[in-house]
């Protein structure tokens, strides 16, 4: 009898030893590299949004339906949990920017950051839109991405820069009515003295992305389109606005604020 109930202890045991070797997360190893992949996923206040075929209303109860909903994001930045930052192609578009387009067939659109190093990731940074910094390095040094964004329709002339944003469609009740939202700077803002609408966006993770030689990351970050009209900034549109593309009309402005509070992390999966 002694000798069973021995037995069943040390199988007690050893099964604790596995399943806690199991569990055990892999060591951190320097050398170790690894992709990270942000899920941008769009929706409309809580509405899952599927293509371009959603008619959504806003605050203001103003119907609309999207024909074109495209953004630039660029300039990634993954910051560990010790505060070090890493950057991922920072200012070279070439190999670091990505077009969302949401008449794409798939729910969430995946940018693939590789060759990220192994480590506890806290917080993901990054533009919407192509930083200022990046396009005066000139049309040489970004040709590969500035000819993307000429066949997606995301750019006017080099010398008028890219379109960061690019929301078109109907409006009204009777959606009968063009609206036309561009959201972009006139090249290098400091020369053209006109208004930045670059912005940068900073996002807490809900918990660690953990970069392992085994495991990639993916950050699952959603996207509220309804901030586009029913943001910080109420924009009702009108015959007075719905076609705008300079940085210095109101609802360029406010629209571009609004899009950048757009963004949140739902969740990371480390597996």
């Amino acid at each position: 009898m002694k000798k069973y109930i021995v037995f069943a202890y040390v199988a007690i045991i050893l099964s604790l030893v596995v399943s806690c070797n199991r569990d055990e997360e892999p060591a951190i190893d320097a050398n170790d590299k690894n992709s990270v992949i942000l899920k941008f996923e769009n929706f409309f206040n809580g509405q899952a949004m599927y293509g371009l075929s959603g008619v959504y209303t806003s605050s203001s109860s103003q119907k609309h339906k999207f024909s074109t909903l495209k953004y630039i994001v660029s300039d990634v930045i993954l910051v560990k949990s010790d505060g070090t930052e890493v950057k991922y192609h920072y200012q070279n578009p070439d190999k670091g920017a990505y077009i969302v387009d949401q008449s794409e067939e798939a729910i969430t659109h995946n940018f693939v950051l590789e060759e990220i190093p192994a480590g506890d990731y806290k917080q993901v940074k990054f533009g919407l839109g192509i930083s200022p910094d990046a396009f005066i390095l000139g049309q040489e040094k970004q040709a590969l991405f500035w000819d993307k964004a000429k066949t997606n329709g995301m750019s006017w002339s080099w010398a008028s820069g890219y379109k960061f944003v690019n929301f078109e469609g109907t409006y009204s009740d009777a959606l009968d009515k063009n609206f036309k939202i561009h959201i972009g700077n006139i090249g290098n803002p400091q020369q053209s003295k006109t208004p930045d609408v670059y912005k940068v966006i900073t996002l807490d993770l809900p918990q660690a992305a953990k970069v392992r030689k085994v495991i990639a990351p993916k950050i699952h970050i959603m996207a509220d389109i309804n901030q586009f009209l029913s943001g910080k900034n109420k924009v009702v549109l009108s015959d007075d606005n719905a076609q705008a593309m300079h940085p210095s009309k109101s609802i360029v402005k406010e629209t571009a604020e609004n899009l950048s509070l757009m963004f949140s992390v739902d969740h990371v999966h480390n597996n």
